[in-house]
């Protein structure tokens, strides 16, 4: 990422992947791939279910769901963690994909006090090959 100094770059992500696409004088190049450690389903051996065992209702959900959620909540937080410290550097910075997490991230950094001066904005856009990721970056910064 030290190849050149962007000012502007393109973040399309999800929650199991982030491309970094860098603007400058016109051009849209990618930077590099970033790989979350959430795993979307995650499945130990000999798990069962997460209904409690004695339980005469059979709703009655155990402590498992809640151990399941905050892993995967803590998976989370540190991916947003290594994109902040990616997106730091940038003055304008276009967070797009499909789904939630770029409104989630979104949410993160306004947050943060070292990015009230930054530039961010969030566009929808759905899966995309990589020559339409580098066109969607480079039409959005020319307009």
């Amino acid at each position: 990422m030290e190849k050149m100094n962007y000012k502007s770059v393109g973040v399309w992500l999800d929650q199991s992947k982030a491309h970094f696409i860098g603007y400058q004088d016109g051009e849209a190049t990618f930077i590099e791939s970033l790989i979350s450690p959430h795993e979307r389903i995650k499945r130990e051996d000999g798990e069962e279910s997460d209904t409690a065992r004695f339980s005469p209702n059979p709703s009655v959900l155990s402590n498992n769901e809640y151990r399941k959620n905050n892993i995967a909540q803590n998976e989370l937080n540190e991916y947003y963690k290594m994109l902040e410290d990616k997106i730091g550097k940038f003055e304008d910075v276009l967070l797009f994909g499909p789904g939630t997490a770029k409104d989630q991230f979104k949410n993160r950094i306004a947050e943060n006090k070292a990015f009230k001066k930054k530039w961010i904005s969030v566009q929808n856009a759905d899966k995309m090959t990589d020559n339409q990721l580098l066109a969607f970056v480079r039409d959005f910064y020319k307009s």
